[in-house]
């Protein structure tokens, strides 16, 4: 059975939502019918914060990612590359990325030092 637990953003972390990064402000579990299910409110003013749910908000973050894991790229200064991971800095509002080289070494990097894809 698949697990139910969800690791929360973090409050005052920066997500991306129609277009642009928003900052959650509040956080809060509804219930629809026997289905729980957790929302942020997203934006900067109290008239117009919206809540969103988790699972769409993780979906945006997802979109906004050029890069899958497994791909083979191109890393600025350390040539040829694999993505074996990525992950949501929310204290940025970026991507970044654990990459492999051809010799085995692992590193970090983020977005925008990786390039066009590498075709096999």
């Amino acid at each position: 059975m698949a697990s139910t637990r969800i690791k929360p953003f973090p409050l005052h972390g920066l997500v991306p939502y129609r277009g642009a990064l928003y900052a959650i402000t509040h956080q809060e579990v509804f219930s629809q019918g026997r289905l729980y299910r957790i929302g942020r409110y997203v934006g900067d003013r109290y008239d117009e914060r919206v809540m969103i749910n988790h699972w769409d908000l993780l979906e945006n973050i997802e979109r906004l990612a050029r890069f899958n894991v497994g791909d083979r790229v191109r890393h600025a200064t350390h040539g040829d590359v694999t993505v074996l991971k990525r992950m949501w800095r929310f204290n940025l509002g970026a991507v970044l990325y654990r990459l492999r080289e051809a010799d085995g070494t692992e590193r970090n990097a983020w977005e925008q030092e990786l390039t066009v894809a590498v075709r096999p």
